[in-house]
């Protein structure tokens, strides 16, 4: 993972896998409990809270910002 990363602020809507949307397909991503280390360092050194998905079809993981 980026040593500087941006963390997107979360959708209002449903999350889709930005992996799948570029292979075509519309998927919906799932709440995942875990959030990477990185990213838990990173929202602990910010006080900020993120939330982690992961895509049922590919696995991926995507970290948001909660704003």
């Amino acid at each position: 993972m980026d040593k500087n990363p941006e963390y997107q602020p979360l959708p209002e809507g449903p999350v889709l896998c930005d992996t799948c949307q570029r292979a075509g397909e519309r998927v919906e991503m799932e709440a995942h409990k875990t959030l990477p280390a990185e990213a838990r360092k990173w929202a602990e050194e910010r006080n900020t809270e993120l939330r982690s998905y992961r895509c049922p079809e590919c696995e991926s993981v995507q970290v948001f910002r909660v704003d």
